[in-house]
């Protein structure tokens, strides 16, 4: 049997922009050589749609827009890594507390919100293979243990859940 060993390096390019550097046993190297020693194999990079405010000021955490996260992907499969796309469907991190609909969705009723789901995704998923880079998984949403695309995805309404997981 096959098991994943992976890790989040989505904030790689942020980082090493604000200087970070990275050692093991006291030796500096690069992160991903480091983590090749530790055995890693997958690379979990998460997508947001528009992580900038209205007057174009980050959100932080890496500023993982489609063009980032596929420059992340590019050096990780470089280094022999295989990648977990992990598509958020939000400007910012989705989790069990929050599934905000980005900034270019709002105001779109369900099936609207299907259609912009399936042409993200359709169109990430186009630029990677384009790119050669198909991920190892992808992960439609993250953490949607209460739905996603809030409040039209939020649990108790699963056919909406149903149609956004389908559409991703």
């Amino acid at each position: 049997m096959n098991f994943v060993k992976g890790m989040d390096l989505s904030t790689l390019a942020e980082l090493e922009k604000c200087g970070a550097k990275y050692y093991d046993n006291g030796e500096e190297k690069d992160l991903l050589e480091i983590m090749k020693s530790y055995d890693v194999d997958t690379i979990r990079i998460r997508v947001w749609n528009d992580p900038w405010s209205e007057a174009g000021e980050s959100y932080g955490a890496g500023e993982n827009d489609p063009k980032t996260s596929l420059e992340i992907a590019k050096r990780v499969t470089k280094a022999g890594f295989g990648v977990l796309l992990n598509l958020h469907y939000s400007d910012f991190w989705a989790d069990p507390g929050k599934q905000i609909i980005p900034k270019d969705w709002q105001g779109m009723e369900p099936i609207a919100l299907a259609g912009a789901v399936y042409d993200f995704t359709f169109s990430v998923m186009n630029t990677l293979a384009d790119s050669g880079l198909l991920p190892a998984i992808t992960a439609v949403g993250n953490e949607l243990s209460n739905g996603l695309l809030w409040p039209f995805g939020r649990t108790p309404n699963f056919e909406n859940i149903v149609l956004f997981l389908n559409a991703g």
